[in-house]
């Protein structure tokens, strides 16, 4: 029983799941401490008491119609009487188990295997990098530094050394906008430090491909996760709903009773029991 529980609070934890539950087993209560410096089997967060009627934790009123089939209000427990395993719960396992919802988890709760999976099985990353970058793909990252280095509106490909007046380039160009209606626009060679440096950087954007930005793409995409999991002006929360996975985190949670020989069924909306198969 005690491997049991040690798994069933490693997936809570994972899950950032581990608050405002108790797990009642093997006459003791394991809950979440205040803070991390209590560990139990490697498991930081973990208090551990005498627990010597689990049905102080799983009674709760309930009504109850008497033989003239008026309701009344009585104390009840409607946990299996054998206790191998009770639960009780409140905040986001509540919503898993009862609502089929995942939602109101602290992000800083949340294991970085799941947020592993939470990147990979929703378009969470993507819709966060399109609002940080406006960008959602390395082909995108690609188009848009070529039409910054070589399509750039801002700046013209204007270049004496290569057209003899601004009057030949104009007319090689078909015509250019000039800035506010007179000036021409910057040369894109002033960007530079010097005309070597920016030959140099016209000849690697003119071959540059999706391989040459893949550290750049991948450098973009860690700093995405981290800013999205610590928040930041964009998200200033602290926690995360995400109802499109709760599915897999609920099978999850039922194959660790599975494992064990065991199926669970619910007390009152607030508390489960398990019995033997």
């Amino acid at each position: 029983m005690e491997k049991m529980v040690i798994e069933l609070i490693n997936f809570l934890q994972k899950w950032g799941l581990w608050q405002d539950v108790t797990i009642l087993a093997d006459g003791k209560a394991y809950f979440p401490a205040c803070n991390n410096e209590d560990v139990h089997c490697g498991l930081p967060n973990v208090k551990i008491t005498v627990c010597e009627n689990p049905e102080d934790y799983t009674t709760g009123i309930t009504d109850e119609a008497d033989r003239y089939g008026n309701c009344h209000p009585v104390w009840k427990s409607f946990s299996n009487p054998e206790h191998i395993l009770d639960m009780v719960y409140e905040g986001p396992l509540y919503m898993l188990l009862r609502h089929d919802t995942y939602e109101g988890v602290k992000k800083s709760d949340i294991h970085p295997d799941a947020w592993d999976y939470i990147f990979a099985h929703t378009e969470i990353l993507e819709d966060y990098m399109y609002e940080k970058y406006e960008l959602a793909s390395p082909e995108e990252l690609l188009d848009q530094i070529l039409e910054d280095r070589l399509d750039n509106s801002d700046y013209t490909a204007w270049d004496p050394l290569v057209f003899d007046t601004w009057e030949e380039y104009q007319e090689f160009v078909n015509g250019e906008a000039y800035e506010n209606g007179e000036e021409k626009l910057t040369p894109a060679y002033q960007r530079y430090g010097t005309y070597e440096e920016y030959l140099a950087e016209m000849e690697i954007s003119e071959s540059l491909s999706i391989e040459d930005i893949k550290t750049v793409w991948e450098q973009m995409v860690s700093d995405a996760k981290t800013e999205f999991i610590r928040g930041s002006d964009m998200d200033e929360s602290g926690s995360i709903s995400i109802p499109e996975i709760a599915g897999e985190i609920k099978t999850e949670f039922d194959n660790i009773f599975d494992r064990c020989g065991l199926w669970y069924d619910f007390g009152f909306s607030w508390s489960l029991t398990c019995y033997r198969k």
